[in-house]
C-alpha cells in the first residue's frame, strides 16, 4: 500500500503548527471532540464577495491550516471547528468562535486546508 503523504510531510505539519500557528483548534469530528492542535487561521476581508441584485457583498473569508496528522477523518459539512484565539506569546485570549467546516482540501502535503463558514 502506498501512503498518499510522504514521511517528510507528515513531520513538517507539526513544524509548520509550532513556527506559525496563531490559534488553538478543538475539532469535532463525526460527533467526537478531539484535543485541542494548534492551527494557523488566515482572515481577510473581501469587497464584491458576490454580487446581490446589482449591489456587491462584502464579507470575511476565514480560511486554517492544521497538520493532517491531526483532523484524520474530517468530512466538509459535517464537522466543527471552535478556534480559541492566542496572544503573541501564544497564551489563549479568551476569544474564541465556533465555525461549521465549509470545505477543506488535502493535497498530500503537511497541511490541510481548511474554509470556514460562520461569524468570529
Amino acid at each position: 500500500m502506498i501512503d498518499a503523504r510522504p514521511a517528510l510531510f507528515r513531520r513538517m505539519g507539526a513544524a509548520f503548527e509550532k513556527a506559525f500557528g496563531n490559534v488553538d483548534a478543538v475539532f469535532t469530528i463525526a460527533g467526537v471532540d478531539r484535543p485541542p492542535v494548534r492551527a494557523v487561521l488566515r482572515k481577510w476581508r473581501e469587497i464584491d464577495l458576490v454580487e446581490d441584485l446589482g449591489q456587491a457583498v462584502e464579507g470575511t473569508t476565514h480560511l486554517m491550516s492544521v497538520s493532517a496528522e491531526n483532523v484524520a477523518g474530517l468530512m466538509s459539512q459535517r464537522d466543527s471547528v471552535i478556534i480559541h484565539e492566542l496572544d503573541r506569546n501564544g497564551a489563549r485570549t479568551g476569544d474564541s468562535a465556533a465555525f461549521e467546516i465549509r470545505d477543506h482540501s488535502d493535497d498530500g502535503r503537511a497541511m490541510v486546508r481548511i474554509h470556514l463558514s460562520g461569524d468570529i
